[in-house]
């Protein structure tokens, strides 16, 4: 294993490079890769050590280094993995984080290469406890398996039109891409009562090494939840400023399902029935039984959408949450008032332009919100500094870990955003701490990995990811879920990693659903910080 960790795609000019060292020296050298010349001389950082890591780390900053080129880096006898210095060094695997939804696409006949296969899953699908089917074609498969889920599809329509609407260099086929879900979970909304129904799949998970046309499962639409209805309101109403064609459907969706959430408001947190063991998305840990956090979304979005009083009433009387994840949408509500508050305190800007007329924002509520935003940035940056490998998740690697790296550098963007220029909030350190997270993604981290497939000279090969198995290789552009404290009862990783560290509890095994699969939801978030690293001073 490597004991010098870095970005493996490299750096751009201007920005901060620094390098994770886990040998017990003092000096290193940058070396062309071409001639093996040094190009730069530096010296170790002092010792510490990194608990979730069990390391003891040095760093070796190599930030005056500007000319472009491809080098290693040097400490004793060991060599990094090659990197670059060039001015878009992210920019192919920026396109490929977005790639990947054409590759999930349900429904449809795909050319995509060795990942081709024809359309999948057109049939009605049975609504679960009654002898009712329903067309719900289209949309996402979600991740490693063929399932598409509401809760976790709302998370990732909100990164990617978000990313389109805050990046200074947006993909422009972003509100195409996206559409394509939004009319699948449109599906998904019943029409008599406005609810959601929580997911659409099969019984149970098919074989690992499946292609998707060929799982013949009768498909499942399970009933609606307050979770997947509050998430489609709060998802439609911020969409439908992308799509002024369709901003009348979309915001009467959404009106409807908040008046489904209004009606059932103890309506009970989605749990499998015994007969069903795909995925759940429920609230697992019971922490917020009646999805006030998804609620909260969902009204912030309709008052900036609408201006209706009645959502703002709602947020006046609501506890705040600020949560980025699928299992907590409450920061995107607030971030969407403040977007707000922004532009009516201080006019037309880039942060609010595109929004349209936006609505009256109530200080006290606002306020409140700032202070709920901020103290998430201020513990985001206190672990960022305290860790050895410059991210922030000091010892919780959770299933999905790898996303929590991403949307803790998503709420540090949102709070360089929503706080720029605002002496009561300084955001010093913010944007380097936005790369750090980004670097780990792409290598900087304890395992020398890339856990985005395709990119980087350790690039995950094997992910669990069902038409990758059955082609034998992997898409590329796909984020993993990373490391994984709790094994859940995955043999793969038990076996690979007892008695690791936390940040260590990673495998690239097919087998290994809780550590190395893949999800939209997870290519969202890197998605998003990608699209906002690109272009802009970050």
């Amino acid at each position: 294993m490597k004991k010098i960790h870095l970005n493996q795609l490299g750096y751009r000019p201007a920005d901060k490079k620094a390098a994770v060292v886990t040998i017990d020296a003092d000096d290193f050298a940058v070396v062309h890769v071409c001639d093996e010349t040094t190009a730069y001389r530096g010296k170790l950082g002092a010792a510490f050590a990194d608990p979730a890591s069990g390391d003891i780390v040095r760093h070796a900053d190599f930030s005056p280094l500007c000319a472009k080129g491809e080098y290693i880096l040097v400490v004793g006898d060991a060599t990094s993995y090659p990197f670059a210095i060039a001015d878009a060094p992210y920019a192919k695997v920026r396109r490929a984080l977005l790639d990947f939804f054409h590759y999930q696409k349900c429904g449809v006949d795909l050319d995509c290469g060795s990942w081709s296969h024809r359309a999948c899953h057109t049939g009605p699908a049975l609504i679960y406890g009654t002898e009712e089917t329903k067309n719900v074609s289209g949309g996402w498969h979600d991740a490693g398996d063929y399932g598409r889920y509401i809760v976790p599809a709302a998370m990732t329509v909100a990164d990617l039109l978000l990313a389109y609407e805050l990046s200074p260099q947006p993909d422009r086929d972003i509100p195409a891409i996206v559409g394509f879900e939004l009319e699948w979970m449109l599906k998904m909304q019943d029409e008599a009562s406005g609810g959601v129904y929580h997911k659409v799949s099969c019984r149970t998970f098919d074989s690992l090494d499946e292609m998707p046309e060929d799982e013949c499962q009768e498909l499942v639409i399970m009933p609606p939840t307050l979770a997947a209805t509050a998430d489609l309101a709060g998802t439609f109403a911020l969409a439908s400023r992308f799509y002024p064609e369709k901003k009348e459907l979309l915001l009467a969706a959404a009106a409807r399902a908040w008046d489904w959430c209004t009606e059932n408001p103890h309506s009970p947190p989605y749990v499998n029935p015994p007969d069903i063991r795909t995925g759940a998305y429920g609230d697992m840990m019971g922490l917020d039984p009646q999805c006030l956090s998804n609620r909260l979304f969902a009204a912030c979005e309709l008052f900036a959408a609408t201006g209706d009083e009645r959502y703002h009433d709602y947020m006046k009387q609501s506890g705040l949450y600020s949560g980025l994840g699928w299992h907590d949408l409450g920061g995107y509500g607030l971030f969407a008032y403040l977007c707000a508050d922004r532009r009516h305190n201080e006019g037309d800007s880039a942060l609010t332009r595109g929004r349209g007329s936006m609505p009256k924002t109530d200080p006290a509520l606002a306020s409140r919100m700032k202070e709920r935003l901020y103290a998430e940035c201020a513990a985001i940056m206190e672990r960022h500094r305290a860790d050895g490998y410059g991210i922030s998740l000091a010892n919780d690697y959770r299933w999905g870990s790898n996303m929590d790296v991403a949307n803790n550098a998503q709420m540090l963007i949102f709070g360089s955003l929503i706080f720029a220029g605002d002496a009561a909030y300084p955001t010093d350190g913010f944007d380097e701490a936005v790369l750090a997270h980004f670097h780990y993604l792409l290598g900087r981290n304890p395992l020398s990995r890339s856990y985005i497939t395709g990119f980087g000279a350790n690039a995950v090969a094997r992910p669990h990811h069902r038409p990758s198995v059955a082609r034998g290789k992997a898409i590329p552009g796909m984020l993993v879920g990373g490391p994984n404290m709790h094994s859940r009862t995955d043999p793969d990783l038990d076996a690979a990693c007892a008695g690791f560290p936390p940040a260590k509890r990673h495998t690239d095994q097919a087998g290994s659903y809780s550590s190395n699969e893949v999800a939209i939801y997870w290519n969202s978030a890197a998605y998003f910080v990608a699209a906002m690293i690109m272009g802009s001073q970050l």
